[in-house]
């Protein structure tokens, strides 16, 4: 561990944390981009199988999100982010090749886009657990700030990636760049130090249990509870908006898909700038508070798009001002959240906490979508997006519980103790 003083970006390891996560984002966007080309325009996929794509692609914490810190725990966070990112690997790799061999139908790149979304469930388990050892848990605001603002920058730069490497290859040999980028994560994550020596099986709780005592600290802790509620309360209003949004704008106002993809890369530059003044906002008013201000500024960005039917000759103005403020809302929060939800969290119960939470924030999205695409052929676009609208602001009623704006940081006694540092990496001979 480098001195207290020093920032996140001194430590080796986050370096290499950094560098694989970086790379797994990347991987990732332009193989979302490259399936959904390659199924629609090579493949011939149904209409059915299409509309698959995205609910594969977001069903792994609803299906193993329970029980995917249990499995850190066992197996260790370094160990565990190596081989999810050579199944990544793998399974890009399985699809370019039957590609070639002539082999690939589209349900196998909806089973990759499955096993590749269920690695990414253990995969983030493992980060969530692993960084406050690496950077210590008074600066995993700093820390979460750099993840996501290169995440974000990232997504604005991945779809265009992979709309010009489309253009060069055959969608599906694209993937062989999503493969490629795992080898940079692997190198990345070589620099973390070893894991910690696993506990004998005798003192290991069963699975159940162990899932059990994760739910029961989140049950248990009113403050955690209301921050994951906020979180998820969030999620589903943003999987609500976002099953009638695309609709809304490209059918009912009939905006051109050029255009409306130029404005969407607006919500992706607003995140960078969302996650990059977060540490400092929630420094300034509190991370409660700065918490607070983003759950307000949601419901304003989401009603945005709806007033638009009021002045379609605005538009473009509206609902570019909307994805901005959805970005930097989203920065501010998810930043916050992270930092708040880490710092409350026992080192020896954060995978299994985290991955309940995420199983729950997460499976959130899902949730809201479906019920956001019935709703849109039930009721249509804009009364789907107004109840998006009251939901997102109902994510503020549990702040105001736990003393929100009263209270703008958490108190001393319900912080755990700081971790011991993980060991400096040495010679290793494996993962």
């Amino acid at each position: 561990m480098a001195k207290s003083g020093a920032g996140v970006w001194a430590l080796p390891a986050f370096r290499g944390l950094w560098l694989a996560t970086t790379a797994v984002h990347a991987g990732r966007d332009v193989a979302v981009f490259a399936v959904s080309v390659g199924m629609i325009s090579v493949l011939g996929a149904t209409p059915f199988q299409a509309g698959l794509a995205a609910p594969l692609s977001s069903a792994g914490p609803l299906l193993f999100g329970l029980v995917a810190g249990v499995a850190v725990d066992r197996w260790g966070q370094r160990r565990t982010m190596l081989a999810m990112t050579w199944v990544r690997a793998a399974a890009y790799a399985w699809a370019v090749a039957s590609f070639f061999l002539g082999w690939l139908e589209a349900w196998q790149l909806l089973l990759v886009i499955l096993v590749v979304g269920i690695a990414d469930v253990f995969f983030m388990a493992a980060h969530t657990s692993v960084l406050p050892r690496l950077v210590g848990r008074h600066r995993i605001a700093d820390a979460a700030s750099s993840l996501m603002a290169s995440e974000q920058v990232v997504s604005l730069a991945g779809p265009a990636a992979g709309g010009i490497l489309v253009r060069l290859l055959p969608a599906p040999a694209v993937l062989a760049v999503s493969a490629a980028t795992q080898l940079v994560a692997a190198a990345g994550l070589a620099r973390l130090p070893p894991d910690n020596p696993a506990p004998p099986k005798t003192d290991r709780p069963g699975i159940r249990e162990a899932v059990a005592t994760g739910v029961r600290f989140i049950a248990g802790h009113r403050v955690l509870l209301a921050l994951i509620m906020t979180t998820t309360t969030n999620n589903f209003a943003a999987g609500l908006y976002q099953a009638a949004e695309s609709w809304f704008i490209l059918h009912d106002l009939a905006m051109d898909p050029a255009l409306f993809g130029a404005i969407w890369s607006v919500s992706a530059v607003g995140g960078i700038v969302g996650a990059v003044l977060a540490p400092r906002i929630g420094k300034a008013i509190g991370p409660l508070r700065a918490m607070l201000l983003a759950a307000l500024m949601m419901p304003l960005n989401f009603a945005l798009v709806p007033l638009t039917a009021l002045w379609p000759h605005l538009a473009v103005l509206s609902i570019g001002v909307s994805f901005t403020l959805f970005g930097l809302a989203l920065g501010l929060m998810m930043v916050n959240s992270s930092a708040l939800t880490t710092a409350l969290i026992p080192d020896d119960l954060l995978a299994r906490v985290s991955s309940t939470r995420r199983t729950l924030t997460q499976g959130s999205v899902v949730l809201g979508g479906v019920l956001g695409a019935v709703l849109l052929g039930w009721i249509g676009a804009v009364p789907t997006l107004w109840l998006a609208v009251a939901v997102a602001l109902g994510q503020c009623v549990f702040l105001l519980l736990i003393g929100v704006p009263r209270r703008g940081a958490l108190l001393a006694s319900e912080l755990p103790a700081e971790p011991e540092p993980l060991p400096a990496p040495g010679r290793q001979t494996g993962p």
